[in-house]
This record gives C-alpha cells, structure tokens and sequence, in this order.
C-alpha cells in the first residue's frame, strides 16, 4: 500500500481533498480463504474505478462478499468473466460487477458543509487507519457524501475519510456583536489555547455559546472570545465631565434603567468621577467598564442632611470655615432664608455659590421678623395659612369681627402674627371697620303665625322676639334645624321649617274657579273624610269655590250644579295638561331637588310659580310627563324631574326580610308616602290620611285589628304597650306621641323608623321628619310599643 505523506495547508482555504484515491488494504487482515482452489493472477490489462458504492466478491457467481468498497475505489483490471471483471486484491484476485465499474475516476458532488467539533485525523479510507494529514478544530468542511461511518472529504486534490462522529451542522447565525474592549481571539473555548490580538469595537459575527466564551467566524471556520468581553452595539467613549458625591446610598446599573442588571451599591459621599448623562443617570466607570447611577442621586458637594429652613434675623457675616477668623465670603440680609446642613461648633452649615459656608447659628430664628402696620377685622370665619397660599398648612383659624394686628404683605395675603410665629390670610378679606358677627346668606319669607325667636339654636334658650307669617327677614346662615336671622340687632334663632322661599298666597275667594289635576280625586258630601267619597272626579274636572274650609277642603259646586268637598292638594286654579297621563312613582324613594329650583302651576305653565330649596326633600304623588306632581303648602304643583336626584331610603327597607308586626306596620305606612293629610281619614280610598288614621290603617294591615280611635285614646288606652317619655328610648316601629300642637294634651301620632324619625300624616301630608326638629322635639310626648 501506497504510503501517503502527512501534509498539512493551514487554516487559509475551505479544505479540498482531490483525486481518486489508490487501492486501499480493505482490512487489517484478509478474511479466511475459500476452500476453493486458489486462483492464480495473471498480468493487469487496466484500471478502473468504482461509480458508486459496490460489493466486492470473492467468485463470480456473487455468492460470497469479501467487502463493502465505496464509490471511487480504484482497481488494477485483470479481465472479464460473464457479467464481472476480475480485478487484484491482496496478492490475489476478486471479482466486482463490471456494471458497477468506470474507466475514468468519479467527481463527487459536495454534499453539505459541516464543522469539526475537535482536531480532525483524515485517513486514505475507511478501511486504512493510516492518517494521511491532521486539521484543526472547528473548520469549516465541505463534504462529498458518507460510507458507513465514514463522511468523505477533499484534501490536495484527493478524497479521504473522516469519522463522521467528528462533525456537527454549522452553528446558527445569532447576530453582529462588537469588543467592549481590546482583547484575545482564542483558537478554542479556552484561555490556554492559541489566541490574537482583538480590538475595541471590533465586530464579529457570533453563533452561539460555550461555556463563558462566545463563537465567532474567521475566514476558515470559528474562533472564542470571552463573552463578557462583548457588547450588542460599538462602545461609545465618553469624556469626563466633572466630579460627583453620593447623596444617599445609591445603586449602580449596568444599562441606564433601574431594570437593568445590579453592579453594585455605593455608599453616601462616594466620590465619583463621571462622563456624563443619560436620561435621568449619570454615567461613571467601573473596571473599565461604563455604569450608570440615578443623576437624583449624586450632588456636587458632600451629602449633610437638612436640618432647618431657618430665617436671618439680623445682618450676618457668611464664613468659608466654622470659623470667625476665616475668610467672609458674603452679609446676608435680615429675613433671608437659609437653608440649614446641621452644625458645627456654634455655627451652622448651610450652601453658598454651590460651596459649604457658614453662619452663627445665634443670628438664625424659625420665623421672619416684621415690624407691625396696624390693626384690620376678619370680614368673615378665617383660616390662616403657614405662607402666602390657600394651598399651604393651616395654623389655625381667626372668627368673624375679630380684631387682628397686621405685619405687611406678602402679594395678595396679609401677615398675622401668634406668638412668634407669622400666618398669612387674603387682604381681601381684612376690613379696617368691625363688621356684623354674620354674613347675609339670603332672603325668606315667615310660613306661620307667631313664630319664636330664640336667643341660641336650641329649644331651652331664651325667646327674644316672635316674627308674623309672610314677614320677609334676612337670614344668616344655619345652625342645626335652626336658621340665624337678626332681630332688634341681635341674632337670634328661628325654627328653619317655620320660613322658606315663597312668599304666603292669601286664600282664594268665593268664586274662584278650579281645577282638578289628578285622577280619582275624592268628592265628600262633608268637610270631613270619616266615611268613603260620594264620589270620585276625574283630571280636568272644572269646578266653582263656594267655600275655604280651613287649609285642606274646599266645598265645590260642579257643572251639574252638584255640591260637594274637595281637598286642596288635589285642586288648582292653572288648568291640567291634558295630553299628560300620571304615572306611578317609587314613593319609598328620597326625592331631592339638586339646587334651588322654580316650581310650575301646570306642565305648560310659562313662569314659575315658586321656588323648592337645594336640598329639600319632596314627596312626589305621581309623575306627569317631564315634571312631579309635589305639594307646595296644600296645593299642586309641577316640579321638572331634571331637577331631582333620586336615592335610596335605608330605613324604609324592611329590616332582614323579616315578617314581623313591627315591618308589617312601616311598610303599610311606606306605601302611602306623600299622600295629603285628609281630616278624618283612615283609608287610602280617601286619598290621605290623618294622623291617628294612618294609625289605625296600619296597625290592621300589620294583624293588630282594633277600633279607631283619637290620639288621646291610643296614649291612655290600652291597644299599645310599654310606655316611655324619654325621647332617647325609642326605637324601630315604636308609636311616638306629640302633645298640645294644635289642642291640650295628646295631639299627634306616628311610626319610629329608627330612634330618630319617624313617618307620620302631618302638615299637609304624609312625610318623614326627626323628632329633634324644633316642631316636633318641643311637642314631645313619649313612646309606646305594638
């Protein structure tokens, strides 16, 4: 056999193995003889070459396999036999099927281009382990097909072999990185293998990674550089930009953003030479590398933390050292303020023209100094403020007509003084002539006869006047269920549900023509609703007053010439919108008008009629296109929906669904809210109730049956139980007693909803109210129980 002279080309060119390889020793040891005699060789006649991957046999009758030969083999000829060709081998002859055989050697097709995972040993073939030459690792390879274990390659114009085990697929591209800095390109993934020179910024292409070290391609195949040595963009040199302290222990990021990769922690007053900004860090160096820390965090001079906003409170001398004997740098005025870095000895710290100084701390106070200018009054209740803005700290507060000295202004604010400390409040709102104790908060007109004036907000002060009803007084604000009003120069107190915005109308007169705007209004044949209606008149319904019966009735004569009563709150002299159907309303809902609102005679009323104030709870009896039909005083008028906001009523909600008396009792109270007050009444069918009434209607719905009687009965008979006047004892479903309102002794009557309120039929209609309001907490009785 042929020996092959070790040669090896480098790493300059993709490896190429040419020329058709000679016959190959196909095995260490030939295989054991046939028992066939021995055939003698005769002389060669030419040569050949296998085109592709053949048998080699050891008659020609293809009965025996000597050997596997791969394409290319090369044979000395001896002649044909039949369909073989008799070709030498190892001393011998064999036979391969001459089909299988060509004159000239075969060109192999590259097939793939692969990497050599170490080192690579070519042999002649498969079947020599004779090392025709040596490559390094991690080449690129092209490659000409495989035989058995074996890829074949191109190397000086010659195929050979190589274990196939000792290749592997290219790597994947993974992307363009540069050197973060001048560094070494490895021949393998270690430190210890051969290596060049690297630049900054140079750029490699990379496939991947081993271990710590990154590939990249060279012109041949791969080579290693340490990955921490490597950077997804070119490194951007940056000059220095000054000195930095640290001014509170700060974290230093690899990247500029608090999400990148944590380098480190720095403590406070670490010096730090910078090279500077990005975004909102400041770039300095660590181990030759660029790092980031947020620019909040550092400051030109040494971190002290504050201690003091303080003011200058005579003219000092400012010195670079803790010192007197030092350089001045500067006086500062008296009120400058200074802001303090603690102490040193006697004096304190503070920052001038970007330096440490330093100033007695004796000259240093926590206020400003002013000198008086006089005395002002408070026009209304003041809260006085830390500095001059409403949005600062409030000190305290100063009342109405209270006498204040002044120290100056400060923009639109005046300065007070409370010990030694200054506040500010608006100019505006200092008068130099002492007002009235009370602004003017608006107009109201007396609703009722002999109302009190008291001389405090509560039922237990003194009276000091009586007012008429429809006496226009100016009001003053509120206090509780109490309005402020003025009388004989001094203040005083009204009940507020004794005064509102309209003034009272005087009754109509004989004559008058009305109207009636609501379905199934009740005709009594007396001015009294103990019995059921003679009859019931429906919306439109024209009628002629003959006679005012007190607030509620009116005694009415029809078209027909029919006479009868009738209550005010279901009749009006405007004429009803026909057009407009009622519907039923939530009555169990609270009803309040959003801001101070016109109320309208009719639907097509042009111009209000009155006013409901913002605020006000109303009780809506139906809904008649855009407007709820509300009572003002005892008579019907039109308030527009917009105007209302509608909410829920949490104690008109029976209690944990339950079934007892006591909800059965509300309930039946609830479903009639806003009805008219009706004389005599104790059925719905009479379109209201009065209050004793509602009483007994409720008591039987509830299952508690028994005869009707007035309030005087129910408080000294025995249909409830359990009496009490304390008014702090009452609680849900309790019958709460009023006494002396509009006779002696037990007068009125209603149903607790919680230990406050209480739903009762009075004034002119079915309503909620406290029993702490004036009207009814100086008429109160007592309680009792179902």
């Amino acid at each position: 056999m042929k020996k092959w002279t070790a040669h090896v080309a480098g790493l300059a060119a993709t490896l190429m193995l040419s020329s058709v390889l000679p016959a190959p020793a196909f095995a260490e040891s030939p295989p054991a003889q046939s028992t066939a005699e021995t055939q003698t060789v005769t002389e060669t006649i030419g040569t050949a070459y296998l085109k592709e991957d053949a048998a080699l046999l050891q008659t020609a009758d293809s009965a025996t396999v000597i050997q596997q030969l791969p394409a290319g083999t090369t044979f000395k000829t001896l002649g044909t036999d039949g369909d073989f060709t008799r070709v030498s081998w190892q001393e011998g002859a064999a036979y391969v099927a001459t089909n299988a055989l060509t004159q000239t050697a075969p060109v192999f097709q590259k097939q793939a281009t692969l990497t050599s995972k170490g080192p690579l040993s070519l042999v002649a073939s498969p079947f020599d382990s004779t090392v025709v030459t040596t490559l390094p690792a991690y080449q690129r390879i092209d490659t000409y097909g495989t035989f058995d274990t074996f890829t074949r390659l191109k190397w000086d114009e010659q195929y050979v072999y190589v274990s196939t085990t000792q290749l592997e697929q290219l790597p994947k591209l993974v992307g363009t990185r540069y050197a973060k800095r001048a560094t070494s390109l490895f021949v393998e993934p270690k430190t210890t293998s051969a290596k060049s020179a690297v630049t900054q910024n140079q750029a490699f292409e990379t496939f991947g990674t081993i271990g710590t070290f990154t590939r990249v391609a060279t012109k041949t195949g791969y080579a290693f550089v340490l990955t921490a040595d490597l950077a997804d963009a070119p490194v951007v040199n940056h000059s220095e930009t000054g000195l930095r302290y640290v001014q509170q222990q700060t974290t230093v990021y690899a990247t500029a953003t608090t999400k990148g990769k944590v380098v480190q922690s720095i403590p406070v007053n670490t010096s730090l030479q910078t090279y500077g900004i990005e975004g909102s860090f400041t770039r300095i160096k660590r181990n030759d590398e660029y790092a980031y820390v947020l620019t909040a965090h550092l400051g030109t001079l040494k971190y002290y933390p504050k201690t003091a906003r303080l003011y200058v409170q005579r003219a000092t001398p400012i010195y670079s050292d803790a010192k007197s004997s030092s350089p001045v740098l500067k006086q500062h005025q008296t009120n400058t303020l200074l802001t303090v870095y603690g102490t040193s000895g006697t004096y304190s710290r503070i920052i001038f023209r970007g330096v440490h100084a330093y100033v007695k701390t004796a000259d240093l106070g926590t206020g400003k100094v002013y000198a008086s200018t006089g005395t002002r009054y408070a026009k209304r209740n003041l809260s006085v403020y830390t500095s001059a803005s409403t949005k600062s700290k409030i000190m305290y507060s100063v009342k109405r007509a209270d006498k204040l000295t002044v120290y100056g202004t400060s923009g639109s604010y005046t300065r007070l003084k409370k010990g030694s400390v200054y506040g500010y409040v608006k100019t505006t709102d200092l008068v130099t002539k002492k007002p009235d104790l009370y602004d003017v908060t608006g107009q109201r007109y007396v609703t009722e006869d002999d109302v009190v004036i008291r001389s405090q907000a509560k039922l237990s002060s003194k009276k000091i006047g009586t007012l008429k009803k429809g006496t226009s007084i100016s009001i003053y604000g509120k206090s509780g269920y109490y309005t402020r009003v003025k009388y004989k120069n001094a203040f005083g107190f009204v009940d507020s549900s004794r005064i509102g915005l309209n003034k009272p109308t005087a009754k109509a007169k004989k004559g008058t023509t009305f109207y009636v705007h609501l379905d199934q209004t009740p005709l009594f044949s007396a001015d009294v609703a103990y019995s059921r209606p003679a009859a019931y008149l429906k919306k439109g319904t024209k009628l002629i007053g003959l006679k005012s019966i007190d607030d509620d009735f009116w005694q009415v004569r029809l078209a027909n010439g029919q006479t009868g009563y009738v209550l005010n709150p279901y009749i009006s002299t405007s004429k009803p919108d026909m057009k407009l159907t009622q519907k039923a309303i939530d009555r169990a809902k609270i009803y309040t008008v959003k801001q101070t609102t016109s109320f309208f005679a009719s639907p097509t009323s042009p111009k209000g009629s009155g006013l409901v104030e913002q605020g006000k709870r109303v009780y809506p009896r139906h809904r008649v296109g855009n407007f709820y039909v509300i009572q003002s005083g005892w008579t019907p008028v039109y308030l527009p929906v917009s105007a209302v906001t509608i909410t829920s009523d949490k104690r008109v909600v029976k209690k944990n669904n339950t079934n007892t008396r006591g909800e059965k009792l509300i309930q039946a109270a609830v479903q009639h809210i806003g009805t008219p007050y009706t004389w005599g009444s104790q059925d719905a069918v009479n379109g209201g109730f009065d209050c004793s009434g509602l009483i007994h209607y409720a008591t039987n719905k509830a299952g508690k049956y028994g005869g009707r009687t007035n309030v005087r009965g129910y408080w000294y008979g025995a249909f409830f139980t359990n009496r009490r006047t304390s008014i702090s004892s009452g609680k849900r479903s309790d019958i709460v007693f009023f006494q002396n309102t509009y006779t002696d002794g037990p007068s009125h009557i209603g149903i607790m909803l919680d230990n406050e309120h209480f739903i009762h039929a009075g004034g002119s209609q079915l309503q909620i109210n406290s029993i702490y309001e004036p009207r009814w907490q100086e008429h109160f009785l007592g309680f009792k129980s179902m």
